[in-house]
């Protein structure tokens, strides 16, 4: 299958190694989920688009950003997957946790999505609505920050306010320690 556009921009916001470690540990040991259901390297999409934004470069920098996990919640990644749907089997599925908007890292991670999304220009978004703190131009039309855990396949139950609850009552804090811009060509 062919991908219908040339360029994507990804501005990523990686979790540091060692929330990444608690994190791999508590899922795989307390939670039972087999490791190799965990995703390896967790990391926030933070802005994402099909087309090359002018002047936007490829860069890496370091930053300390917390975020708290009693502000997350679990979900699907489908469609709607922030809600429970019965016909649904979350271990078939990749899931994650999203912040919410009451979460402390917010305000941090808005401002990196405001660095990027203010290289959108009219010739690029085209008759688009332009990304906004909450909307996105390119993609699902609502931003919801979140980290994919784990892959399909996780054995998890279907419950996922279980796996939340021990979630939010082991993990103290997420740290993320790098954001990376990447312009890529992609290639046909």
């Amino acid at each position: 299958m062919t991908k219908n556009y040339d360029y994507e921009v990804y501005a990523l916001l990686w979790v540091s190694r060692r929330s990444t470690k608690i994190i791999r540990e508590l899922l795989s040991r307390k939670c039972k989920i087999p490791r190799r259901a965990i995703e390896r390297n967790f990391h926030l999409t933070v802005y994402h688009a099909k087309k090359q934004l002018p002047g936007l470069i490829s860069y890496s920098r370091t930053v300390s950003i917390v975020a708290d996990p009693l502000e997350t919640r679990f979900m699907v990644f489908v469609l709607g997957g922030e809600n429970p749907i019965p016909e649904l089997e979350p271990s078939d599925c990749s899931v994650g946790i999203r912040l919410t908007r009451r979460n402390q890292a917010i305000e941090k991670i808005q401002s990196l999505r405001a660095a990027v999304f203010r290289f959108e220009t009219k010739e690029v978004i085209g008759d688009r609505k332009p990304t906004s703190a909450w909307k996105s131009c390119f993609g699902p039309r609502n931003y919801q920050p979140h980290i994919k855990l784990l892959r399909p396949g996780s054995e998890i139950d279907r419950n996922l306010t279980k796996l939340g609850e021990i979630f939010r009552s082991e993990i103290n804090e997420i740290e993320f320690d790098r954001f990376q811009v990447r312009c890529d060509p992609v290639r046909r």
